[in-house]
């Protein structure tokens, strides 16, 4: 069985908050994820007019969540053994998260593509930091609207914080930083990027003549086993968004269709079989 992780890929996550492993996702399942979440904001890839259909407000975020091919990520074995790896234990569930078509920066579309740096979460709570990743299901080249991220202010984020943190106008997730130099991640589809949630990040602007298409994703194992079972299982079979994404703008509540088709993993995963 091959190893995800090496030492090089664990020292870049402690130092610079990000890791990067390649050629994950096999190209069978990003394929039919590009095709779905095309389908679903309305673009034809070979039609550059049909790409700015989403809601602008949502910068590119697409609030799909229960096409099967998402859920043919979520139980890939090869992104499971991947989280296995990153946190040493099998024991693990999965999260129901969203997806990104970001089209290419254009006159008429000047905002689009064009994601602000921020945090997920408060960087000065005093929870542990967990982690976030991000499957891409298109090649990105730099300047492509990809993962870009501050590793320098992850490196010094004590000091950061305490300088800039204390300030009343402080805003984890409207931090102001987009004039600094960025780090951007070029990669191929099924490439996979781990990300701290300490780590200050977001989408570049994409420069380049093609969509951003990627899926977001985490196994991670849980702290409230039977709730996070309860939610999951319920998403699932009702084909409905997690609750605290539900309204957002060009969302099918519920999908439509039957629920997707889990393998013995994904039904671990969502808590419906034992490990």
């Amino acid at each position: 069985m091959r190893q995800w992780i090496t030492d090089h890929d664990r020292e870049q996550f402690r130092a610079e908050g990000h890791m990067v492993i390649r050629n994950v996702v096999p190209a069978s399942i990003t394929r039919n994820a590009v095709r779905e979440i095309a389908a679903f904001v309305g673009a034809d890839l070979a039609d550059s007019s049909t790409w700015y259909g989403g809601p602008p407000e949502l910068d590119g975020v697409v609030p799909m969540h229960h096409a099967q091919s998402l859920w043919d990520i979520r139980q890939c074995p090869n992104l499971y053994q991947l989280f296995t790896e990153f946190f040493g234990t099998p024991r693990l569930m999965l999260d129901i998260n969203r997806c990104i078509f970001r089209p290419p920066v254009r006159p008429a579309f000047p905002d689009a593509g064009q994601g602000t740096i921020h945090w997920d979460t408060d960087p000065m709570a005093p929870e542990e930091p967990s982690v976030q990743a991000v499957v891409l299901l298109t090649d990105v080249t730099r300047d492509g609207g990809g993962f870009q991220c501050l590793p320098e202010i992850y490196r010094n984020l004590d000091a950061w914080l305490q300088r800039y943190g204390i300030k009343d106008d402080f805003n984890f997730f409207e931090l102001g930083l987009n004039h600094l130099k960025t780090t951007q991640i070029a990669g191929k589809a099924g490439d996979v990027i781990l990300w701290s949630t300490k780590l200050p990040h977001g989408s570049a602007a994409n420069l380049s003549s093609r969509p951003r298409i990627a899926a977001f994703v985490t196994l991670q194992p849980p702290d409230d086993y039977e709730q996070l079972r309860n939610s999951l299982m319920t998403w699932w079979l009702t084909k409905r968004a997690p609750d605290q994404w539900r309204g957002m703008p060009g969302q099918v509540d519920p999908e439509s269709g039957a629920p997707a088709v889990l393998s013995e993993l994904g039904l671990k995963l969502i808590g419906a079989r034992p490990w």
